[in-house]
């Protein structure tokens, strides 16, 4: 349910839930112990005290994860289908509630897991600072009843510029001049999105050090979010569910875990989604794919992720299920999950034969008013000419109302160092951000396809560098949206808005700006341009900057003034120089 005003947004109604809380007893409560883990930490609390409430716990941070633990007193037959019923209430259900500061009235409803033999687990992420109670309901003794407080401090300045995961989940801005337009986190502060896509890091033969290795790279380079699949079927090394689909392996999925915490420890907010569609999925049906969605929602929803309903979620003819099963799959997580969270679904585009049955360059053109569709995702899919078409699926995106954020979240990746070439992946992404999308998404070299040593990827289908000692980690163009985003973050890129008509006797018209005060313009094949200050008066100067974005480096400054349709040059131009380049034009108010 999508409440933004702090109340009861459980996953079920009152009166649903006062009939489930009919049917249970009270017991004894539970000690609580602590566990930690990466950042966020985790509060765990154990079964098997005798008082009726549980004592109060040492503080966690707001948005860290408060962890439960239950036994419950009878052994389900088959705990992860009995307990996850198709269309019914979770076995066991947690409401917590702000009783101090600022958690004071809020209200929150988390249904548990089940992690095996007799034990459930209830995950909470508070929202704001202030003492919290919590209390169990269960048709099972065990898990009835049980009830605590824990207080959530409020990070320190310097803690929260550490790590923007601290800053809450995020969502869509909804207030200031362009809402509906970016992303923020849950205290306002603008997100740019900047992914980096892992499909297949889930496969069991890869370390963790190797994944910790990935992500303090993409870190470092200023990726904010870790596009990853977390399959309930796909190949044997990543699977999460056995053929039946009734048996999750627990064990992998803790390490699955392992890898979502660390991700959030150095700040990167991490997509999941279940399922890749594809003709299969008709054979599994509706209810597996439900159920484990449902799960993913209950067991990870407490750390800082996003919900994606699918891989490629109409891939020939919306894999056998029809549009109205993902549409009803979408007001179900949205359902499910307590929290505001992100829901989108990553399309497959036209021009082959798996998207030519239900063909969208992005879900604009489809899901656009669904409710629950938070912002839009594109791909526009692999080769040069795929790639040009990302400025006009992007506005044509931006132009829909109500404004959602649009993100081409599968590029043309860099497969291999020159295909696509750095170039190519800059004119991409920046020509989608100047086009009005939220932010970009990268693909490339080994990563994509979690191609590594201990367990190398067999498809021949993509190109792709076999060995191992190139590191692809560095790939050129993944630098180059390392650049992108430290410039970005250099300026209010969240108030820019696209403005190709201020742009003149120039082919790249990529232009956002706010008119009178900024522009920022990318030239693809560089060349001479007169960009329209008009905006602003005569007597007010300017200063303008060259960028070559092949070198990363300022190779011009100057000033100018308003007023007037001004012509400018860049430092290299032909014939002087007869190989082009693309360059980034920055022109600010002084």
């Amino acid at each position: 349910m999508r409440s933004r005003d702090g109340n009861e947004r459980g996953v079920f109604s009152e009166k649903s839930l006062f009939g489930a809380m009919f049917l249970l007893t009270v017991t004894a409560a539970i000690a609580i112990s602590w566990t930690l883990t990466f950042l966020p930490a985790v509060a765990e609390v154990a079964g098997g005290s005798s008082g009726p409430e549980a004592s109060p716990a040492d503080a966690v941070h707001v948005w860290d994860v408060f962890e439960l633990t239950l036994t419950a007193e009878k052994q389900l037959k088959r705990p992860y289908v009995d307990g996850l019923p198709d269309g019914r209430p979770g076995f066991v259900l947690v409401r917590f509630k702000g009783e101090s500061g600022a958690a004071q009235g809020q209200q929150l409803t988390v249904t548990g897991f089940w992690d095996g033999g007799r034990v459930w687990r209830v995950r909470f992420a508070p929202p704001a600072a202030g003492q919290w109670s919590w209390r169990s309901s269960s048709v099972d003794p065990g898990l009835d009843g049980r009830s605590g407080r824990f207080e959530a401090v409020p990070w320190k300045a310097e803690e929260l510029a550490a790590n923007p995961a601290r800053r809450g989940f995020v969502r869509v801005c909804r207030s200031g001049k362009r809402p509906g337009r970016y992303f923020e986190y849950a205290d306002g502060t603008p997100m740019l999105w900047l992914g980096d896509t892992w499909w297949n890091w889930t496969k069991r033969a890869i370390p963790f050090e190797r994944f910790q290795r990935l992500v303090d790279d993409r870190a470092a380079k200023g990726f904010t979010v870790g596009q990853l699949f977390v399959p309930g079927r796909a190949g044997r090394d990543a699977s999460l569910l056995d053929a039946t689909l009734t048996v999750p392996d627990l064990e992998h999925m803790r390490r699955v875990e392992q890898m979502i915490r660390y991700a959030n420890s150095r700040g990167i907010t991490v997509w999941v989604h279940g399922w890749w569609s594809g003709r299969h999925l008709k054979n599994f049906g509706p209810e597996p794919i439900r159920r484990w969605c449902r799960y993913l929602v209950h067991r990870l929803g407490a750390y800082n992720v996003l919900w994606v309903l699918a891989g490629e979620y109409n891939m020939y003819d919306y894999g056998g299920l029809g549009l109205e099963f993902w549409k009803q799959l979408g007001r179900l997580i949205d359902d499910e999950d307590p929290y505001d969270r992100l829901i989108g679904a990553h399309p497959t585009p036209p021009g082959w034969r798996g998207g030519d049955e239900a063909p969208q360059w992005s879900t604009a053109e489809v899901l656009h008013d669904e409710p629950w569709l938070d912002y839009n995702q594109s791909q526009v899919g692999h080769g040069r000419w795929r790639n040009e078409m990302i400025p006009p699926v992007v506005a044509a995106a931006y132009a829909k109302r109500p404004p959602k954020p649009i993100v081409v979240t599968e590029p043309w990746y860099e497969f291999i160092e020159g295909s696509a070439s750095a170039a190519d992946v800059r004119f991409g992404a920046w020509s989608a951000v100047l086009s009005g999308a939220a932010g970009h998404s990268y693909g490339g070299g080994h990563i994509w396809r979690a191609h590594v040593p201990e367990s190398p990827d067999p498809d021949r289908v993509w190109p792709l560098q076999r060995g191992f000692k190139r590191d692809t980690l560095d790939y050129p163009g993944a630098r180059s949206l390392a650049f992108l985003a430290r410039f970005l973050r250099s300026i209010r890129w969240w108030e820019l808005e696209p403005h190709p008509e201020l742009v003149q006797g120039n082919p790249s018209r990529y232009c956002a700006a706010l008119p009178g005060h900024e522009y920022v313009v990318y030239l693809r094949w560089g060349g001479s341009v007169r960009i329209d200050l008009r905006a602003a008066g005569q007597q007010q100067t300017f200063n303008y900057e060259w960028i070559d974005l092949v070198n990363e480096q300022v190779r011009r400054k100057g000033e100018l003034q308003g007023g007037a349709v001004r012509e400018l040059n860049p430092p290299e131009d032909y014939p002087g120089t007869l190989q082009c380049k693309d360059w980034l034009l920055h022109v600010a108010r002084k």
